[in-house]
């Protein structure tokens, strides 16, 4: 019986994350900008080669010293090069879409529960803390990983269409690139969604449980981000050393949430 408590109440988590028009806008601006920005600046990327271009630009300049001194792209042209580095660093975008996803459902799970008054009869149920706690998570992330995979997938075909159109380049996605969409994307959205659903827990009103998130939860994890994911897009190795540790922390996270969750302090302390 507590297997099928357990499975309408993340149907109805589901329907919750479907129905909360405050996440909604990311939902729909972080993939359009994942698709849009590697399309535009593979249109731009002939100008980028352009010698008279680097000479004014410190930044372009940067970025053809990046691609000359990187081994995993020689054997090409510079055009070409620029390319290929550009398409496969910003798959780091699914990175990204997973963990600002994940912890802004997460960060409302339980706190509006709280605000509207349906937390304790939820709590009244035989579910046990580890499976209201699971439920919450999985109804976060699962939207957030569809969306970053999604992203991830029309990136690459709308990539490799303007790529073979503009430069010329037959661009696929890396070895790096796919462990780090199949393993770490999923890795950072589930430990994003971890704390943010400890804050959650802990808060009694939206504005506050939002705001530490995008002030803490949000900048904690792309620090992870950023120390992992353009290593991992292009070594496979680093993606799934990567995706093993961040899990190991997310587990180590989980059980100090179910250590610290407390029905009856939930229940009287935001009466």
């Amino acid at each position: 019986m507590t297997r099928d408590i357990f499975f309408l109440f993340l149907r109805k988590e589901l329907r919750d994350v479907r129905s909360n028009k405050q996440v909604w806008p990311a939902y729909l601006l972080l993939p359009a900008l994942a698709i849009a920005l590697p399309v535009l600046l593979l249109v731009l990327s002939p100008t980028l080669t352009d010698p008279a271009s680097t000479s004014r630009d410190a930044a372009v300049d940067f970025l053809i010293r990046a691609v000359e001194h990187d081994p995993s792209l020689t054997g090409a042209t510079l055009q070409e090069k620029v390319a290929r580095l550009l398409v496969r660093d910003l798959g780091v975008f699914s990175l990204l879409i997973g963990v600002i996803l994940a912890s802004s459902a997460a960060a409302l799970a339980l706190v509006r529960e709280k605000e509207q008054r349906t937390l304790e009869p939820i709590l009244a149920t035989p579910l046990r803390d580890r499976e209201l706690l699971l439920a919450k998570l999985f109804a976060a992330t699962g939207p957030a990983l569809l969306v970053a995979w999604g992203s991830a997938l029309l990136g690459s075909i709308a990539a490799l269409v303007v790529g073979f159109w503009r430069p010329g380049v037959l661009l696929l996605p890396t070895a790096g690139n796919l462990v780090a969409w199949a393993l770490l994307t999923p890795a950072l959205a589930v430990f994003a969604g971890l704390v943010a659903l400890r804050a959650s827990a802990r808060f009694t009103d939206v504005p506050g449980a939002t705001q530490f998130t995008g002030l803490v939860v949000v900048p904690l994890s792309l620090i992870l981000v950023a120390v992992l994911g353009r290593p991992a897009m292009s070594r496979p190795l680093v993606g799934l050393g990567g995706a093993v540790a961040v899990g190991l922390l997310s587990l180590g996270v989980f059980r100090g949430n179910l250590r610290r969750f407390r029905r009856e302090e939930i229940l009287t302390k935001w009466r």
